[in-house]
């Protein structure tokens, strides 16, 4: 009885000791309900990997970014606002306010024309991306000119939730 509880303690360290639970190397802040918080900017962001792009150095296969401004529509000239640019052309504002109330996307909504809002504090948006949806809450963004033209990446703190799917 006695080698038989050594055994099986024995079996138990050793599946403990080689499990596959490892420290993420690049975490993205957390938060709860997956929520998540990242700062985007004019270098691209994947919203499922929870990456986003450095100065000089874009992310592949970026699901959008922010620009500084408005190539179409009735938007704001070169640095009066932020903007979200999808690359899928995906995007409108919702006017629910927290990220953690949204439990599905009402895709008949997209808006053709975003120029006309860019990024506010404290605004809820759903995108479409590469590889499923998103819903972001922007919640710091630089609003007046000269704030903008201190920031050359046009970065934007937002919390975040993704899913491959209109549900969340």
């Amino acid at each position: 009885m006695k080698h038989t509880i050594i055994l099986f303690l024995s079996l138990v360290f050793i599946a403990a000791l080689f499990s596959s639970c490892k420290k993420d190397e690049n975490p993205v802040e957390g938060g709860t309900d997956g929520i998540k918080s990242i700062t985007i900017n004019h270098f691209g962001v994947d919203w499922s990997q929870g990456k986003v792009g450095t100065a000089g150095t874009h992310v592949d296969n970026a699901d959008g970014e922010t620009i500084g401004w408005c190539p179409n529509g009735m938007g704001g000239g070169y640095g009066t606002g932020i903007w979200y640019r999808a690359t899928s052309g995906k995007l409108y504002r919702i006017s629910a306010d927290e990220v953690t109330s949204i439990t599905t996307l009402d895709t008949t909504k997209w808006d053709n024309d975003v120029c006309d809002t860019p990024l506010k504090n404290g605004d809820l948006w759903a995108t479409q991306a590469n590889d499923g949806f998103v819903v972001f809450k922007v919640v710091q963004v630089a609003m007046d000119s000269a704030s903008i033209a201190n920031d050359p990446l046009w970065s934007a703190k937002v919390q975040y939730k993704f899913s491959t799917t209109t549900k969340f």
